[in-house]
């Protein structure tokens, strides 16, 4: 799921469609239909384009901002899982599910240009634009590597520690964080030491930073993980909620967080909003059936 125009777009890969839902109404507003199996997503604000891995059709799915409908169907070498938008790099970085590998698509040419082979399984993916990186964790290998813009592996991490899936990139403090089985994980992204790491709930999936409250906050099945990085790296806050969510978005305007997920065989969208100060999700405002 990903914030475009300011409507929160989700894949909903069991119907096979794409859902947009206007964060300010709490309705859905519009429906992109007829697609295999939806995962990933990438946005292109300023262009007004959405990029969709579909992985039963082994194609991306371009949409545009203006009237949701579809503008054309990119062919892939592989089933596309995370997808990651590099402005600076004018490409869409692409995890193949269905092989150790990440492909590259520049969004001006609108075509798979170049693939990344790898020895291990990437799963998330993260941007460093002041080295001109993408990070991938590869969960059977304990590792993370970094990928240049000509698709080389630039760098590898050794983790001591599991299962790493979730990444997230701190600009300003030049650290990773990374998800690993039963904690996340704080590195110099320079050299990949480990600075610290707090304990979490297992099954962390996606991880994502807000800058301004300098906060992750994680997908943790069914709650909300949040871990304060200024200063003292520690757990924040552990919010349990109503769905098995394996994704998050935040708005940061709003101060609410976003998780989509199941219950008693129904979609529902869970909204959290935080606490007074910008601290973790504190208060559970909505859980609202978007299915």
């Amino acid at each position: 799921m990903a914030f475009a125009k300011g409507m929160l777009v989700m894949t909903h890969a069991g119907a096979g469609t794409v859902d947009i839902f206007d964060p300010t109404k709490r309705r859905l507003i519009a429906h992109v239909k007829d697609m295999g199996r939806p995962r990933g997503i990438a946005v292109d604000e300023q262009a007004g384009r959405i990029y969709i891995g579909d992985a039963e059709t082994r194609t991306i799915v371009v949409v545009g901002t203006d009237g949701w409908q579809v503008l054309q169907s990119i062919p892939m070498s592989g089933s596309p899982q995370s997808l990651l938008f590099v402005p600076d790099a004018r490409a869409v970085f692409v995890v193949f599910g269905d092989k150790n590998a990440i492909g590259a698509v520049d969004t001006s040419a609108q075509r798979e240009v170049a693939t990344a082979e790898l020895d291990g399984r990437p799963v998330y993916l993260a941007s460093d634009p002041r080295r001109e990186l993408v990070y991938a964790t590869l969960q059977d290998k304990k590792q993370v590597v970094a990928i240049d813009r000509q698709m080389k592996v630039a760098k590898r991490f050794n983790l001591n520690a599991s299962l790493p899936t979730g990444v997230a990139y701190d600009a300003k403090g030049d650290r990773l964080f990374v998800a690993v089985r039963y904690a996340v994980l704080s590195l110099n992204a320079e050299n990949g030491t480990e600075n610290a790491r707090v304990p979490a709930p297992a099954g962390i999936d996606s991880l994502l930073f807000d800058d301004a409250s300098q906060r992750l906050l994680a997908a943790a099945g069914g709650a909300v993980f949040s871990v304060r990085t200024d200063g003292r790296f520690a757990a924040d806050d552990e919010m349990a909620v109503e769905v098995r969510g394996h994704t998050l978005a935040y708005d940061p305007t709003r101060k609410m967080v976003f998780m989509p997920g199941g219950r008693e065989g129904r979609s529902k969208l869970v909204i959290l909003k935080q606490s007074v100060g910008g601290a973790a999700p504190a208060e559970q405002t909505q859980s609202a059936e978007v299915r």
